[in-house]
């Protein structure tokens, strides 16, 4: 809510009181039927106000002055004062004074009330020489982040801004003007508000979780937050170097919602120099990638900040400001309402619903929707407005100002592939069986995967007796409560399956070939090669030797790798490889300690030929894939067999992000988004420690001795052939079936004889066949 050009009104929050009150039937209410999920308002500083307010309580402010909002427990006031004065010392500013916000409990429920915090405010401005606006700015914000590594638990700083305040509580709408007595006084003067009632739905309602936060307001969902607040880790330690701060700095609070976290990022992004809407766009990018409509210069900017962070990707509709710029943006889906109306006089409402302000049409100048990924911005102070082709026009030419060049390394064949004379032998030991060759991938060579039934009446891989790779102890996850999946043949046109490398280097999808291999490697140079094969000879303490050396031999030295590729070329009779999914987790966690994360992880390997596998290594960290083995066995069997087979895996990478609702390979990318099933907790810990697991009792050396026995069995006597394991079909002496020939056959003569004498033979085999289900 804005008013184009005006000056500081009282009417900005009336108009979004009354807008938020008619937001009601979006939040959510507790059992006591008066506590709301969260409602908030985020505004510019109303100076005169505070300054009659600073003024009654003999506080003199000066020209340039920021406030803070905090909510904290009765028993740490003065620690939490402690903390503040200390953290303000350390950046060269001033604590001038303290204010305790007035409110009026009575208009509270009784779960809000059991859980209020105190509610301070509290002044500072700079120790000496004044500063300016946006030097003063990034110092409330380190002292803010100085002061969160300091602060006791349970206490919060809801704003600290010289631009920005921000109001807000487990409160509903009608409670909310109810309980801040400062909003209802008229001098509380503002150029823009940004309104948000909540609806909770992956975190726990709380007063500091109540929206908006301290930049964005955000109805949604961020699909891929595992994965954004891991590239966010990852990078912290550059970010720390880059800002000169110390190990007390923290890009992400602990225990936030979604929302939060991307406020955080958000936040990074602005003092990384980006402007807000350029922050937006980076982290929420449209589908540029196929859009016709956009001219090159356009989709080369939107290309070139895509480098800066991962899409956060999801439902989302976004308001957010920076304290001058007020905009807001939807997903590259469209899967949220944003709709505005602009007034003759200036005034501009932005809301989900229509009828948030009651306006004669006289009045109304425009009125619109934003479509799929589209962005508003609005300067209250200036009054310009900018609409999407505006945007794209102005983040265009401030982007051409600091072009950095952009290439894409396209698909090529450049050679066809030619089968290794121990090809047969070397997929054994890599988990490949007969069943999986003629079944799962050799449909790919009809360009798309094999058609499955529902239901699997074999054992999952941790309840069976045969070994299995680490492949089927994962499982892919599927979107769930208010994040839909999304349709991949009918939403295609929006999804991207790009990598984005360093220095403009982008790949077309996560699965390369031997050509596009070499051509990186010309432009990265050879880069540090890692072979994730060992001894077999030396059995499972070899493995696990090996294991130890993936992670620190290639990443020790003084001249850091441009280019990392893990490699199980190497498999033969004596040499066994270690599974490929452990492998690449395991150097990638190396990498982000080492301050690595924007190095390209190419894994190539023979143990890779399902959607399945791809999927797993890129959620594990791979930035590309090269599945050399099942591409020349594609090409064996058939001339262009192995662009066949890409096609496929590329349509099934696709179904996969459908799932999750993710819509970009970028946001899947070091993800963790799977379910482990089975694998001992030790294992999940050290691997996978941010996926879903469901623990069992495989432990790293039952796995390692289970390639083993594969690498042991694919190279005696009779591993010229690869062995049918029965995996999708009954075979004697393979993998057992619930439904095996044996079965059938007693149940049928039960069903034409049912006495209790046949019924006793068909129990008795279900006692003596094996373990099936959990329930056996």
């Amino acid at each position: 809510m804005t008013r184009l050009g005006g000056a500081p009104s009282y009417e900005i929050i009336q108009i979004s009181l009354a807008a938020l009150e008619r937001l009601t039937h979006r939040g959510g209410v507790d059992a006591d039927g008066a506590s709301g999920d969260g409602a908030g308002l985020l505004t510019s500083l109303p100076q005169k106000f505070f300054r009659e307010r600073a003024k009654e309580l003999n506080i003199g402010l000066s020209e340039l002055f920021g406030v803070g909002f905090a909510f904290l427990p009765a028993s740490a006031t003065v620690e939490f004062r402690a903390a503040i004065e200390i953290a303000a010392d350390s950046e060269q500013l001033r604590v001038i004074g303290w204010r305790r916000v007035p409110v009026n409990v009575n208009a509270l429920g009784r779960k809000a009330l059991e859980t209020m915090p105190e509610i301070w405010q509290f002044f500072v401005e700079p120790l000496q020489n004044p500063q300016a606006g946006d030097e003063f700015e990034k110092r409330l914000w380190l002292l803010r982040k100085r002061a969160e590594s300091l602060l006791p638990e349970r206490c919060y700083l809801c704003s600290l801004s010289s631009q920005t305040v921000l109001y807000k509580g487990l409160l509903t709408p009608w409670q909310f003007p109810q309980f801040y007595e400062d909003l209802r006084d008229p001098s509380f003067a503002v150029t823009f508000a940004v309104f948000h009632q909540r609806y909770s739905t992956n975190t726990q309602p709380s007063w500091h979780l109540a929206q908006p936060f301290r930049y964005v307001a955000h109805n949604g969902e961020i699909n891929t937050i595992v994965s954004n607040r891991r590239w966010l880790r990852a990078k912290e330690r550059e970010i720390q170097e880059k800002l000169k701060v110390g190990p007390w700095f923290s890009i992400l609070e602990d225990n936030v919602s979604d929302s939060a976290s991307f406020d955080n990022g958000f936040e990074l992004r602005l003092l990384d120099g980006l402007s807000s809407e350029e922050a937006l766009l980076a982290m929420m990018p449209p589908a540029y990638e196929k859009d016709p409509l956009l001219s090159r210069d356009v989709r080369n900017a939107l290309s070139a900040l895509s480098q800066h962070t991962e899409p956060w990707d999801g439902p989302a509709a976004m308001v957010f400001s920076d304290g001058q710029w007020v905009g807001a943006k939807l997903d590259r889906n469209g899967l949220r309402p944003l709709r505005y109306t602009l007034t003759h006089d200036g005034l501009l409402i932005l809301g989900s619903e229509t009828g948030l302000v009651d306006l004669e049409e006289s009045r109304i100048a425009e009125r619109q929707r934003l479509g799929p990924g589209e962005m508003v911005l609005a300067n209250p102070a200036s009054g310009q407005f900018f609409r999407w082709r505006d945007v794209l026009k102005r983040m265009a030419a401030k982007q051409a100002q600091n072009a950095v060049p952009q290439r894409q390394v396209a698909e090529i064949f450049h050679s066809r592939p030619t089968l290794a004379s121990e090809a047969k032998r070397v997929a054994g030991a890599a988990g490949w069986t007969e069943d999986q060759f003629k079944i799962l991938f050799s449909a790919l060579l009809r360009g798309k995967e094999a058609d499955w039934s529902m239901g699997d009446d074999a054992p999952p891989a941790f309840l069976s007796a045969l070994p299995r790779t680490l492949w089927d102890y994962c499982k892919q996850r599927f979107a769930q409560v208010t994040n839909p999946p999304i349709d991949p043949l009918r939403e295609t046109h929006v999804m991207s399956l790009e990598v984005h490398l360093k220095d403009g280097i982008t790949l077309p999808s996560p699965l390369m070939t031997p050509a596009q291999l070499s051509e990186l490697r010309e432009i990265f140079g050879f880069g540090h090669r890692i072979d994730f094969t060992f001894p077999a000879a030396a059995g499972v303490p070899g493995a696990r030797c090996s294991f130890a050396q993936l992670s620190t031999t290639p990443l020790s030295g003084s001249d850091p790798p441009r280019l990392l590729l893990l490699s199980d070329r190497a498999i033969s009779a004596e040499r066994a490889p270690l599974p490929a999914l452990l492998a690449t987790a395991a150097v990638w966690k190396a990498m982000v300690r080492n301050g690595l994360w924007d190095v390209p992880l190419i894994v190539e390997s023979a143990q890779v030929f399902d959607t399945h596998h791809v999927a797993l290594l890129v959620a594990a960290g791979a930035s590309a894939v090269v599945p050399y083995l099942a591409d020349e066995f594609a090409e064996s069997l058939e001339a262009g067999g192995a662009e066949k087979a890409r096609a496929a895996i590329l349509a099934g990478l696709r179904k996969v992000l459908a799932r999750m609702g993710v819509s970009t390979a970028a946001s899947y990318r070091n993800s963790h988004l799977f379910d482990v099933v089975g694998l001992s907790q030790d294992v999940c810990d050290q691997f996978f420690e941010d996926a879903s697991d469901y623990p069992g009792q495989k432990s790293l050396d039952d796995l390692l001795g289970d390639y083993l026995k594969l690498h042991k069995a694919a190279f005696s006597d009779e591993g010229d052939e690869l062995a049918d394991a029965g995996l999708y079909r009954f075979r004697k002496g393979a993998e057992l079936h619930a439904t095996s020939p044996e079965v059938v056959r007693r149940l049928h003569a039960f069903v034409k004889a049912p006495t209790a004498k046949q019924y006793s033979v068909f129990e008795e085999l279900a006692e003596t066949q094996g373990t099936i289900f959990l329930r056996d």
